[in-house]
């Protein structure tokens, strides 16, 4: 089987030789490996995309893309890579840029979007290829009124992606990150203001999560265009530990509206909980998502048992991750092979399993990375 064929077999429940391998590369890793600077490979990813996915083949691994969508609030360069819009589709949301501090390794913006009700504003700080946000653009429910003037998600040009999409063939999967309806409100929001609405005023929440949903599921059906495979549909800020009652009352309306509409469109989904999770574990399935990811354990600042996720979702959705990638900092190559073993030992069985690390790998000790794509090929066949 090739990537992709092995994927979506692993996503849909399907026949496949071995269980996918997949590891979330992060950037300061890909700089040592590289020596190439975070802004080289960011452009690399877009114009060029083969040398990634030789990188990954030479570990071992189930090479994947992970292009993302529009984030206007909370990512800074690569998404302005990706897309462009003609002038007509920008003469409601004219965005100004302001460097107000720069020094070694950091950048501090601000941005003032003009819309036909007044200006907008916002800003945050990019240091280590992170983005640290300093002003939120919705401060008042007011503000909703101006965030209706963003481009519209049918005017986004999409050729770049598409070239990337075709330049991978089928030795990557392609799985664009999109973000959440809860997640994007938190960007706009701030985190603790949005949990606060909930309980001061839902009304306002429903309106703003009507509001981004409608927006996501035309965003959604506008990337398909593309030819991408799947869509992991980040919620991260889901993962916080909230109540089951909460989370169906605020999110999962929400979630399966963008989930239904990305399967529809012909995508794979990936949903995607990097923190809490376990008490609405069966409702976040219930969104009708391929697959759930990337089950972080309660070593890793989640709460996500892989054999009792198996155990009772297991039937339903694909697994897709539950290695504690901190092992391949601090582990011996022993201690990495035990590791992928117990992953599949529990979640395996039945073929809906991708051996995926639940984070990004920042750190890596010497020969690990290859010791764990060696154990998967080993271990992960059927």
């Amino acid at each position: 089987m090739n990537t992709v064929e092995r994927y979506r077999a692993a996503f849909l429940g399907q026949t496949l030789d071995r269980v996918p391998i997949y590891v979330w590369l992060g950037i300061p890793l890909l700089q040592r490996m590289t020596g190439k600077s975070p802004l080289a490979l960011l452009k690399e990813s877009v114009s060029n995309p083969l040398e990634i996915i030789r990188l990954q083949e030479g570990l071992g691994l189930d090479p994947v893309l992970l292009p993302t969508d529009e984030r206007w609030f909370s990512m800074h360069r690569y998404w302005r890579l990706l897309y462009s819009w003609s002038e007509a589709a920008l003469r409601t949301w004219r965005v100004h840029q302001e460097v107000l501090a720069k020094g070694d390794g950091f950048a501090d913006y601000r941005f003032v979007a003009e819309t036909p009700q007044g200006p907008l504003t916002w800003g945050y700080e990019v240091r280590a290829a992170q983005v640290h946000a300093k002003e939120r653009p919705l401060k008042e429910e007011t503000d909703l009124d101006r965030i209706q003037y963003m481009p519209a998600p049918e005017d986004m040009h999409l050729d770049r992606l598409v070239a990337m999409v075709r330049t991978a063939g089928e030795r990557a999967f392609v799985a664009l990150n999109l973000i959440g309806v809860w997640g994007e409100a938190a960007n706009m929001r701030g985190l603790s203001n949005i949990a606060m609405d909930i309980y001061e005023r839902p009304q306002f929440v429903h309106r703003l999560s009507e509001f981004l949903t409608e927006r996501a599921i035309r965003r959604v059906a506008h990337l398909a265009k593309s030819g991408i495979h799947s869509v992991i549909y980040d919620q991260s800020w889901v993962g916080l530990g909230f109540s089951p009652a909460v989370y169906r009352e605020f999110m999962l309306p929400y979630d399966r509206r963008v989930v239904q509409a990305a399967i529809q469109a012909g995508l794979l989904v990936s949903y995607h909980n990097c923190g809490r999770g376990m008490l609405f574990l069966e409702d976040m399935v219930s969104t009708g998502a391929n697959a759930l990811e990337p089950l972080t354990p309660k070593e890793n600042s989640g709460d996500f048992d892989l054999a009792e996720v198996k155990r009772r979702v297991g039937g339903r959705i694909t697994l897709n991750g539950g290695f504690n990638e901190r092992v391949l900092a601090s582990g011996t190559p022993q201690q990495v092979r035990e590791h992928v073993q117990r992953c599949l030992n529990v979640a395996a069985a039945g073929g809906r399993y991708v051996l995926r690390t639940c984070g990004q790998v920042f750190e890596a000790a010497p020969g690990n990375l290859e010791t764990l794509t060696r154990a998967g090929r080993e271990y992960g066949r059927y």
